[in-house]
């Protein structure tokens, strides 16, 4: 699916951290975590990579998340695989 991807709401000051999913331009929230001033960001990661897995998608399957964090003028987008949010950080290419 070409218009599949993940925005990732938050900020470590507050702590909390929205997760959507994004299908042919509609959302659907799938987590939200409160109050997790660390390692937040990483759990949301996790958790869309826990959500991959279960709605059966491969391990190497690339997906794209956007982490939008408010008051920033540029958001970056990336593309990890499943296997990837599963550990909630990028592995390092060769």
């Amino acid at each position: 699916m070409n218009n599949h991807l993940f925005t990732i709401e938050g900020e470590r000051v507050s702590g909390n951290y929205v997760v959507y999913e994004w299908k042919n331009g509609y959302s659907q929230i799938i987590c939200e975590i409160k109050g997790r001033h660390h390692g937040g960001l990483k759990e949301a990661r996790q958790m869309i990579g826990k959500y991959l897995k279960k709605n059966g998608h491969l391990l190497n399957k690339v997906i794209k998340h956007q982490c939008i964090k408010p008051g920033r003028k540029i958001n970056p987008t990336h593309e990890w695989t499943v296997d990837e949010y599963l550990i909630g950080v990028p592995l390092k290419k060769e």
